[in-house]
């Protein structure tokens, strides 16, 4: 290999598309040749002063073009249409990855095509330290919190100041705003050092509850409180909420704008808070801010979810994320599948998506309405696709990536490429979802159910497709069944609320690591310090003679998805069932909205999470679990 050779993949890692090299090759392949992704450019944009003073060379790379026979494409060999930019001072956090779902298009005739554009965090490490963090706790302090669900919010944030303590957190700083008719700003942010801890807490524990949720007015104070932060920073406003606001705006689409207006300098992250708070109004705020929504099932869970979302500030790898897809001539942009943010600006359709940590990814899928040109041509080009986005101490102008999608011109009927219907189908089932709850709102839960089994059919009949293989779209199948069963069996109104708060936050399309053993350093270190010095622990499955013992870590999800920390093969178990966690040196189960209820000790665990202790039997739809308990570990 020549010394030329090798610097150019240190500074990227080349891979090959399945497209026709030539125009002979375009000949002889025609009737064979696949949908074809071709990644036009790689570009890592620096302003030129940085890039001289780096001694950096341009990013922009040249590909590797082959071809292979359908019938063993690379796509089904686990291959993808992206590329890793690695240079020597960056290593580029986001793959872009584009997928037809169409082998071809007639000549001269109108077809319709969808496309599967995929983004993927791959989490490489930044120079140096994560970025500090400014943040800001806006809480609900209406009068439905009075009492009990104040004093543990209160209480939360006490413990999670201890856990922000030296090391990476020295420098972070933390305020609170408080919201109910109006919003009040409590105390400004300031450094987690010792002093700081003291003002902050000595401020929070005077909060008293008062009338009216005003969520508008608790957005733009902290909004307006994070003003003038250096950009070497991250922002982030962590919502918590009890109820459905009643004062300034208080549908879902006004509270985005309200958010949108914001970004995308600012993340937003929302908790809603027990059994009566509104999931559409909250979830709406979290997916327009890029943090997303998450469910606080009991009071006594608040802390874990403030650790996860402080801790979601310091995992993330790609923030401000806009993907642009810009139509080729001819092509009409039918629409997005799903619920998408979108805007119109000179280069296209702007699709706004949320900050990603390592190992997520996120799909986006266009329906495309295509006039074919005539015989002589062989491919047409279908749409650009660009992602934009900045790293999460980047002071400098936003990294970007782009592909471009072309189909063949042929004069054969398509047929499926099902890599790519896989990810379209994910995108649609996320929308089933949606229309199923639209459905059930109104009582209608045949109805819904009706949806959901009519998108399994549809995925069954995929060529290709096999059940429980481990596949995003077999993960999506086995939730499309536990979701229809739910509504099969008409849920009282108290049981499909909960439900519903439950799954409100499920995106099938935006895929983030669940597991315990996938998250991230910042928030492992803030669960770890919530959990506290707990014991060793197990949960022992007895299935006659064979024993299994699973050890317990602070977060523990069983179900019967592969992700699921604790797996439990039987279809009477949920997908994610139940989930154990260590909350102040104990072990608690809490159920996560269950098809068969969580049973503990032959009572019904419901809503409220249950402290184990030695001995304790839990049953998870037909297995059975003992709680059994060692040493404890020892402080943190």
């Amino acid at each position: 290999m020549s010394g030329a050779e090798r610097g150019s993949r240190r500074s990227a890692r080349a891979f090959v598309l399945d497209v026709p090299s030539s125009g002979a090759a375009r000949r002889g392949r025609r009737s064979s040749s696949m949908a074809c992704v071709e990644v036009m450019r790689v570009r890592a944009r620096r302003s030129d002063a940085t890039r001289l003073a780096r001694g950096a060379t341009s990013t922009s790379q040249s590909v590797r073009v082959s071809s292979s026979a359908p019938t063993a494409p690379s796509h089904a060999r686990g291959d993808s249409s992206s590329v890793t930019l690695e240079t020597e001072d960056t290593i580029m956090p986001l793959e872009l990855s584009v997928w037809v779902d169409r082998s071809c298009l007639r000549s001269d005739q109108e077809g319709r095509c969808s496309i599967a554009i995929e983004l993927a965090a791959s989490g490489a490490p930044l120079e140096g330290t994560r970025p500090a963090a400014r943040t800001v706790l806006a809480l609900d302090v209406s009068a439905s919190m009075k009492g009990e669900p104040l004093a543990q919010v209160i209480r939360s944030v006490d413990r999670i100041l201890d856990a922000l303590d030296g090391g990476d957190s020295a420098t972070d700083e933390v305020g609170i705003v408080a919201f109910s008719e109006n919003a009040t700003r409590v105390v400004e942010p300031v450094r987690v050092d010792a002093a700081g801890k003291r003002l902050v807490r000595s401020r929070a524990s005077r909060l008293f509850a008062e009338s009216g949720t005003n969520i508008e007015a608790g957005l733009d104070r902290s909004a307006e409180m994070l003003a003038g932060t250096p950009a070497s920073m991250r922002r982030g406003v962590i919502l918590l909420s009890d109820g459905a606001p009643n004062v300034g705006a208080h549908t879902a689409e006004a509270l985005r704008e309200v958010v949108r207006r914001h970004r995308p300098g600012i993340s937003f992250f929302a908790l809603g808070y027990g059994a009566d708070h509104s999931e559409d109004v909250l979830s709406s705020v979290g997916d327009a801010g890029g943090g997303g929504y998450e469910f606080v099932q009991d009071p006594a869970t608040c802390a874990r979810s403030f650790a996860r979302a402080l801790g979601a500030q310091g995992d993330v790898v790609a923030s401000g994320i806009e993907l642009v897809v810009s139509p080729a001539d001819g092509v009409e942009l039918v629409r997005f599948v799903g619920s998408e943010d979108t805007r119109f600006s000179r280069e296209g359709v702007a699709v706004s998506l949320a900050d990603m940590v390592n190992g997520a990814r996120r799909l986006v899928v266009a329906e495309l309405r295509v006039r074919a040109p005539g015989k002589e041509r062989f491919f047409a080009d279908l749409l650009e696709a660009t992602v934009r986005w900045r790293s999460p101490c980047s002071v400098e102008e936003p990294s970007s990536r782009s592909a471009r999608a072309t189909l063949e011109v042929a004069e054969h009927d398509p047929v499926v490429v099902p890599e790519a219907a896989r990810r379209v189908l994910l995108a649609r089932a996320d929308e089933a979802r949606a229309s199923a709850r639209a459905l059930a709102d109104r009582g209608q839960f045949g109805g819904a159910a009706v949806g959901l089994r009519a998108l399994m059919a549809e995925i069954e009949r995929l060529p290709g497709w096999v059940t429980n293989d481990g596949t995003p779209l077999a993960e999506a199948y086995e939730l499309l069944v536990d979701e229809a069963t739910a509504f099969e069996r008409r849920p009282s109104l108290e049981a499909y609320a909960a439900f519903r708060k439950a799954t409100a936050g499920s995106k099938l399309a935006a895929a983030v690591p669940s597991a315990a053993r996938s998250r991230g350093d910042a928030s492992q270190k803030l669960i770890e310090h919530v959990a506290g010095d707990c014991p060793e622990a197990w949960l022992v499955v007895i299935d006659g003679t064979n024993v299994v013992r699973h050890p317990l870590r602070e977060e523990c999800v069983i179900g019967r998805t592969n992700d699921a920390d604790i797996r439990v093969e039987s279809a009477q178990v949920s997908r994610r069932h139940a989930e154990v966690f260590a909350d102040a040196g104990a072990y608690w189960i809490a159920d996560l909205g269950s098809t068969n209820p969580t049973i503990v000790n032959g009572n019904d665990l419901g809503r409220a999470p249950h402290k184990l202790e030695p001995g304790d039997v839990v049953l998870v739809g037909d297995v059975e679990l003992r709680y059994e308990e060692g040493l404890r570990k020892g402080p943190i």
